[in-house]
């Protein structure tokens, strides 16, 4: 199976006052096409700092990382990167209010440049259940309606891997039951890999591997 992304000795370290902090250390990972990986860890684990490095959110750390055999470096254009490579869900959906939900879909590939194909756009919204929306502003779903909208705005580009932080946090039981189903068969139907960072134990259900963050280093199982 083909690595879409190798990180090698990804170390990370906050300069404060009182002394420095070091959060990631010397972190070695690899992300196979068609995976899904949980990531689980303690609360202020760097869970979240790991995501930002590896989505080419964050430039200041030590390492490697290469992402579909480009070797990322700060002189590359990251944002196109991003844009062609990752996408991105987080624990709040970030569905900019202003716009429809059809037009929150429509702006990822109004950023990077592709035609948009609003016949596609609706077969996703029609796999999710969702078609029905396409006129609705987000402040007229339910939370788990516009999570699952967040999780589509992040296939629109069709890109190799999803980055999810916390993607279940703000749902109840009901709606995270459904977003586990919606990234189970997301990954069988696209074969997009998925890296997801969580407390939540319910999403170790769909893993493939589960890694642990403790004390800065990664670790196999629980």
């Amino acid at each position: 199976m083909k690595t879409l992304l190798k990180a090698d000795s990804i170390s990370k370290t906050y300069i404060k006052t009182g002394g420095n902090i070091q959060v990631l250390k010397d972190i070695h990972l690899s992300i196979s096409q068609g995976e899904i990986i949980v990531l689980m860890g303690p609360s202020g684990s760097g869970k979240s700092t790991l995501l930002n490095i590896l989505g080419t959110l964050d430039t200041d750390y030590s390492g490697n990382i290469t992402i579909d055999d480009i070797n990322i470096l700060p002189e590359h254009d990251l944002a196109n990167i991003r844009a062609l490579k990752l996408g991105f869900v987080f624990q709040f959906h970030h569905l900019l209010p202003e716009f429809t939900i059809m037009e929150n879909l429509q702006i990822p590939r109004l950023i990077s440049g592709y035609v948009n194909n609003d016949s596609e756009i609706m077969d996703m919204l029609l796999y999710i259940g969702l078609e029905d929306r396409i006129h609705h502003y987000p402040n007229e779903i339910s939370g788990g309606e516009r999570q699952r909208v967040a999780v589509i705005r992040a296939l629109i580009n069709k890109p190799r891997l999803i980055l999810a932080d916390e993607p279940t946090g703000n749902l109840d039981r009901e709606n995270s039951q459904l977003l586990l189903n919606l990234i189970s068969d997301l990954k069988e139907k696209y074969q997009q890999s998925f890296l997801i960072a969580t407390h939540d134990h319910s999403i170790i259900e769909i893993a493939d591997r589960i890694l642990n963050l403790k004390d800065g280093k990664i670790k196999e199982g629980i």
